[in-house]
């Protein structure tokens, strides 16, 4: 006799599901803090909350974190938005704790999504008031003299992140 069975979930990528997602990212950024001294704690709490808001509303194409010096990357966590596809879900951490960022300034560039681009201005105008600060249009850092990593998957409900760690050789 044989036996099968199957098992279907339909999950939706609630603001719950975003805040867990988002909570992995900020474990990663707290263990950068002990490494390297920053981002802040305010800071950390604040990242993690635009990365909810802006998760589960689609308009998040990829947010990088990380330090620059001279106009480049040294050090980065790169979250890349994967939506409905994701079914991993990695432990947060793993962060890389030799990089010199002695000089180097932490900072995060974020990449909209092609949703967010469709909304009318209005929309977004009141959607930016929600977040915890206001971006400005900057260009992105070079990366030189590294490499990257793609190294975890964090998700909930088939939506979340996966990561790329960019570092020093």
């Amino acid at each position: 006799m044989t036996t099968s069975y199957t098992r279907s979930e339909a999950g939706t990528y609630s603001l719950a599901s975003a805040k867990y997602v988002a909570s992995k990212i900020a474990t990663d950024l707290r263990q950068v803090q002990r490494y390297y001294g920053r981002p802040s704690d305010s800071a950390i709490t604040d990242y993690a909350l635009e990365a909810a808001l802006l998760s589960h509303g689609g308009y998040v194409d990829k947010v990088i974190y990380g330090f620059q010096r001279d106009g480049d990357w040294i050090l980065t966590l790169e979250y890349t938005a994967a939506n409905g596809t994701l079914i991993a879900d990695d432990r947060a951490g793993g962060i890389y704790r030799h990089a010199d960022t002695d000089g180097a300034v932490f900072t995060s560039f974020l990449h909209y999504s092609l949703k967010w681009s469709f909304l009318p201005s209005t929309d977004r105008d009141e959607f930016t008031e929600l977040l915890p600060f206001s971006r400005t249009d900057a260009p992105a850092p070079g990366y030189t003299g590294g490499y990257h990593t793609f190294d975890r998957t964090y998700s909930s409900s088939g939506t979340g992140f996966t990561r790329s760690t960019y570092r020093p050789r």
